[in-house]
């Protein structure tokens, strides 16, 4: 695996050596200046941000044919994307090492979390979406709780300019077993001086890589509405809907051991319908004075059965289920004050209020067999409401100076009901020395992430700790950005350190239980991580794009709470955060042709592995270990041709296909869990 990985870095070299010698030949037009909005809440190009930031564009999704978001955030430096399993199965995202629930998710600016901070990456598509804007970094000073390792925003399309209808379809399969895959999708978009739409639907279907129950589906719908009353003030309307399903054949801590025991479930099954939506309105009183408003709404639906079957060992009448109605409601206004916007000195003031109110409605039965009746058999009950609100006030200051220096400093206060009052600093820097295409940047500040509902309430056999703390970090970081030969050549580097403290954990009940139970959760752990991102982007000449990404990443346990546990072990590196994490893509576009070619390597990582066997006297043995997971090196390669018309109904027709993982590698992304090999898929879109 290490000689195929060093392989094609030596290849990526090569490429890279032979573009760099074209490089004094080659022509191509000024680029306008990236504008990132998530970074500082205003537009800021990003030769002004102190801190590290990423763009993925709707351009780059196209050439990529990318249907699941997580597919792009893979090969993003600092981040790791985990999933366990085929398609739909649960994909988690480690953000320069923190935790999998420490990473904000906003859709048109409305949190997408869970309470607590958990998101599951498998099912948002890149259905209608203009740009995703990745800030790395805490961002607690403006976004408040979950933004500890850093923002992901995604962001949908604008519509603008003639109407245009857009349809493809597209079939394919899998290796292992021959299983279908498709893709169906249409969207309509356009615009005028005084309204813009855009409207997308997709459907996939995806029957898995297992012999039983591992299909995948997944319906969305999202769409997108501005209004231009004046030229002042500005309106958006914004809609996402997603409803999926996926079957959960394992149970036994993957695949893996499940066909040996206790057996593939044949029919338990996850759905969700996710719904986000949102109002809001950007008012230009004068050139120097703007307000933003806006209101919005998360609703999470979730469902899960799992009816008793005789081929599986677990399961036992009258079965298990559970129904869990997330829902969150938001209004955010902030102020900018430009002033003044021009001369040797430029600011720009924001000061921004935010109100949030979770709550959570659960309803809950499970029934567990880990040995005979009725002695082996476990049966419990659960139902919830509960609720609670934030307050939260924000303020920023960016000044600009000779137009180099770029200074961003704020804070903002939340005011909780659950954990009371909290305060989060940050500060960032950067130096722009134009006459080499050199930026220096330097950034540190802290962040906080909300308990759970479980955590905070209790559940399922849990009692829950109203008293707990938020989760924190404090975080610092330097780089240098250089662009050589009219941005023909990027280079990036970056160096960065977190300190996480009042981790908050599970606590088991001492035994015999005391006559008043105590709460299970406590801020009692600690960790700490630092680590490099390298980014290279190279444009040799008109249509030619390669490039590449490496992270080295080294993580340890500080204090795990004196509890000994396997997952959390002092000394020890956190689970699932490899050392070392690479990528290099390659993009040619000549005429109606696009080609992508790009390669993923992960290096090995610790893991746990949890397995059951029969025991004595009919019971189940359960055995917990811990251990390292290989590396892997994957590739896919992603093919179109578009051909324009230039008369008639139809605009234009493009071909397309990608192959996945064509090394046809065999790896797993969670230990134990079977990760998709070789696949294929291809059809044609039409332009209207």
């Amino acid at each position: 695996m290490e000689q195929r990985a060093r392989k094609g870095i030596l290849a990526l070299g090569a490429l890279v050596g032979v573009f760099l010698l074209e490089l004094g030949l080659a022509q191509e037009q000024v680029r306008l200046k990236e504008v990132v909005v998530t970074a500082t809440r205003s537009e800021v190009p990003v030769e002004e941000l102190g801190v590290s930031a990423t763009i993925i564009t709707s351009e780059e999704i196209r050439d990529r044919q990318v249907t699941d978001v997580l597919e792009l955030l893979r090969d993003v430096a600092g981040l790791t994307m985990v999933q366990s399993g085929s398609r739909g199965a649960l994909a988690e995202l480690y953000f320069r090492g923190t935790e999998s629930n420490h990473t904000l998710v906003l859709i048109d600016g409305v949190k997408v979390n869970e309470a607590g901070g958990g998101f599951d990456w498998s099912t948002i598509t890149t259905d209608n979406i203009e740009r995703i804007e990745i800030i790395r970094g805490p961002q607690s000073a403006l976004y408040g709780s979950e933004a500890m390792g850093g923002v992901i925003h995604i962001i949908t399309k604008k519509g603008q300019g003639p109407p245009k209808i857009t349809f493809s379809t597209a079939h394919g399969g899998h290796s292992e077993n021959g299983k279908y895959m498709g893709e169906q999708k249409l969207s309509l978009s356009g615009g005028s001086q005084w309204a813009g739409y855009s409207l997308a639907f997709s459907r996939i279907d995806d029957l898995g890589i297992l012999s039983k129950n591992n299909d995948y589906w997944n319906n969305t719908l999202s769409g997108r509405l501005d209004l231009y009353p004046t030229e002042k003030l500005d309106v958006t309307m914004t809609g996402r809907f997603t409803n999926n399903r996926f079957g959960i054949a394992t149970e036994n801590g993957g695949d893996i051991p499940d066909r040996i025991f206790p057996g593939l479930d044949p029919d338990q099954y996850q759905e969700k319908i996710d719904m986000v939506g949102s109002i809001g309105a950007k008012l230009q009183l004068f050139p120097w004075w703007e307000h933003v408003i806006q209101a919005g709404l998360h609703r999470l639906d979730q469902k899960f059965r799992d009816r008793p079957d005789a081929e599986t060992a677990f399961d036992f009448p009258p079965g298990s289920r559970t129904d869990s109605l997330e829902t969150r409601a938001t209004l955010d206004y902030h102020t900018n004050f430009k002033f003044p916007a021009q001369g040797p000195v430029r600011s720009t003031l924001t000061l921004g209020y935010q109100f949030d109110h979770e709550a959570l409605d659960l309803d809950a039965f499970s029934t567990f067999r880990f040995g005979p009746p009725p002695f082996g058999i476990f049966t419990s009950s659960e139902r919830r409401e509960a609720s609670r609100s934030n307050h939260g006030y924000y303020l920023q200051e960016q000044v600009t100076i000779l137009d180099r220096l770029h200074l961003t400093g704020g804070f903002r206060v939340e005011d909780n009901s659950s954990y009371g009052m909290e305060v989060n600093p940050r500060g960032s820097v950067a130096y722009e020395l134009k006459e080499t295409g050199t930026k220096f940047r330097g950034a540190a500040g802290t962040g906080i992430k909300e308990p759970t509902f479980l955590e905070n309430f209790g559940g399922f056999g849990t009692i829950g700790n109203p008293d707990l703390k938020p989760e924190r970090i404090f975080s610092w970081e330097i780089g240098v950005d250089q662009y050589f030969l009219d941005r023909k050549v990027e280079l990036g580097v970056t160096y960065f350190r977190n300190y996480l403290k009042d981790l908050i954990t599970y606590v088991p009940t001492s035994w015999p239980p005391p006559p008043v139970l105590p709460p299970n959760y406590f801020n009692i752990q600690e960790a700490e991580d630092w680590g490099v991102e390298l980014g290279v982007k190279i444009r040799p000449f008109s249509g030619l794009t390669v490039g590449g990404t490496y992270t080295f990443l080294d993580t340890e346990v500080t204090n795990d709470g004196g509890l000994g546990n396997l997952y959390f072990a002092k000394g020890k590196k956190l689970l699932r955060r490899p050392n070392h994490t690479g990528s290099f893509f390659v993009n040619w576009a000549w005429k109606g042709l696009n080609v992508n070619l790009r390669g993923s390597y992960v290096g090995p990582r610790d893991d746990t592995f949890f397995t059951v066997s029969p025991g004595p006297f009919g019971f189940y043995d359960f055995v917990n270990r811990r251990v390292t997971n290989q590396d892997y090196f994957v590739m896919d390669l992603a093919l179109s041709y578009t051909l324009d018309l230039s008369s008639g109904p139809i605009r234009s027709v493009r071909f397309f296909a990608k192959g996945r993982n064509i090394l046809n590698e065999k790896y797993e992304e969670v230990y134990g869990y079977s990760s998709p090999r070789a696949s294929a898929i291809g059809g044609v879109e039409f332009s209207f």
